[in-house]
């Protein structure tokens, strides 16, 4: 699922739509977001429970995941990034996000 899906599903209160059953329950800041291959706009996420130990890079069935941030980071940074202009799509929102992250004092 592309990073614009994830963020159009949480700002219409529907992302447990996209957990499977057993995260449904689970919260926000134990659900990491990690791109598969890379953290990118054009790139598949997925979603982990967070597991003691996990890494900035998990190799799953042969692929290998790029931490992104929980769903309570990402639902943080799209008020954020709202408050500030609250017309953003949700591909514009996704680039200020990646920004973000990989350059946090910018």
């Amino acid at each position: 699922m592309k990073l614009d899906e994830i963020i159009k599903a949480i700002r219409r209160n529907a992302i447990n739509d996209f957990l499977i059953e057993e995260m449904s329950d689970t919260d926000y800041e134990k659900i990491i977001l990690y791109g598969e291959y890379s953290v990118g706009i054009d790139t598949n996420y997925r979603f982990f429970k967070f597991k003691r130990g996990m890494k900035e890079i998990l190799n799953d069935n042969g692929i290998t995941y790029e931490r992104l941030c929980s769903l309570k980071e990402l639902g943080f940074l799209i008020d954020y990034y709202l408050s500030k202009y609250d017309r953003k799509t949700d591909d514009v929102l996704a680039i200020d996000i990646i920004d973000h992250i990989q350059n946090p004092d910018f």
